[in-house]
């Protein structure tokens, strides 16, 4: 998960061609840093990075964020549809997956940590039944 948070950072920073490049240094202390952060100071941290770089970065950054954004919103209309569908059992596993991956409060590290102990603690009924209607990444997604 936090290559996920890794790659997004430096698919940012890829698209970047400009001499205000951030420096190797500069990004690699916020992925160094980023399992002990919550995603929104993570966030913090790239939107200032890009808010130094030219018009175009910054429009590209901007419109990659809407992107996101839109992507998960998407992502909780499918969870919320599907809810209602599933057993009371596979229901509160989803509930606590979704819980944890909205909880602002917990880390990047702390939220991997509970959803692998939430995945590798599910019987295969309900691994199963959560495959029928939802992707992976829609159950165990950090990015957001």
């Amino acid at each position: 998960m936090i290559r996920n948070i890794a790659i997004a950072s430096i698919v940012l920073c890829a698209f970047v061609n400009t001499q205000r490049t951030p420096s190797t240094e500069v990004i690699d202390k916020i992925l160094g840093s980023a399992e002990t952060k919550t995603i929104e100071q993570i966030n913090k941290e790239i939107d200032r990075l890009v808010e130094k770089l030219d018009d175009k970065t910054r429009a590209e950054h901007k419109a990659w964020k809407l992107k996101v954004e839109k992507d998960e919103r998407e992502r909780k209309s499918r969870i919320f549809k599907v809810l209602p569908k599933l057993s009371t059992r596979t229901q509160q596993k989803l509930i606590r997956i979704v819980m944890t991956q909205q909880n602002q409060t917990l880390s990047v590290g702390e939220k991997e940590r509970i959803l692998k102990h939430i995945s590798t603690s599910m019987d295969n009924n309900t691994k199963n039944e959560l495959a029928r209607f939802l992707t992976d990444k829609d159950l165990f997604s950090l990015i957001y």
